[in-house]
């Protein structure tokens, strides 16, 4: 399956994911601001605007594939 994403589209699938505790300290998951709250279970991402599209796609199978 092929499927196009626009900026927005990159966005929205990273911050739909989160990455396994193993890859908190990477730098492109520290670069796009991640942010997880103990108490609430929550993950944020707070920079992900300063990332390329390209580190927007790195990041998001960074975080699929951490659950592997």
């Amino acid at each position: 399956m092929k499927v196009e994403l626009d900026r927005k589209g990159l966005e929205t699938l990273v911050q739909g994911s989160q990455p396994h505790y193993k890859q908190f300290n990477n730098p492109l998951v520290l670069k796009g601001g991640h942010d997880y709250s103990d108490q609430y279970g929550r993950t944020t991402w707070r920079s992900l605007s300063q990332l390329t599209d390209d580190e927007l796609y790195q990041l998001y199978l960074i975080c699929r594939k951490s659950w592997s």
